[in-house]
């Protein structure tokens, strides 16, 4: 068994009693030894050079601590207390609590017009897809880098030797030669 310190023993046992330390003390002086402290119910006695102890053996000290625990007392109020509401004003709250929800969960969620946008994402386009829906000018305006990219021919040279060499940009214009 787990033996209880010193401090726990006498805070435990004061706090079970519902005294303060400084109500304890106060009838100490009546004892002079700890048994008789004991027998009497007191906590404190005082020695035989008149200072105040505690009342424990190490038997007290190896026992569990007493499981009686005081309520709180109630503290006390300044001025009046607010009286209860009623029950038209009760749902009245209720009622502007839940519109207040409703308004911050359809401003978290977006609306069925706007989840389209939100979840679908535009097809890039690419190859000969990216050609008929693009003009030659907005080709000859890419990169090399942005041509790789969208899997088109890096220059038109290259374009008139791949395998888009057949394939017509929006605006009807080809790589640069005629096919027969």
């Amino acid at each position: 068994m787990a033996k209880m310190s010193l401090k726990d023993w006498i805070n435990s046992n004061q706090k079970a009693k519902g005294l303060s330390t400084k109500e304890a003390k106060a009838g100490a002086s009546k004892y002079k030894s700890i048994s008789a402290a004991k027998k009497a119910g007191s906590l404190y006695y005082t020695n035989k050079d008149g200072k105040v102890m505690i009342a424990a053996t190490a038997e007290d000290l190896k026992s569990p601590a007493p499981s009686k625990s005081l309520r709180p007392k109630k503290r006390p109020t300044s001025g009046g207390s607010r009286p209860a509401a009623t029950t038209a004003e009760t749902a009245e709250v209720k009622a502007r609590n839940n519109e207040i929800k409703a308004s911050l969960k359809a401003r978290k969620e977006p609306s069925a017009s706007r989840k389209k946008s939100y979840n679908k994402k535009a097809p890039v386009l690419k190859g000969a897809a990216w050609m008929s829906a693009h003009t030659s000018a907005e080709y000859h305006a890419l990169t090399k880098s942005e041509a790789s990219a969208l899997g088109l021919p890096r220059s038109r040279v290259a374009g008139m030797q791949s395998r888009f060499k057949n394939n017509k940009f929006k605006d009807g214009q080809g790589w640069g030669y005629k096919t027969p």
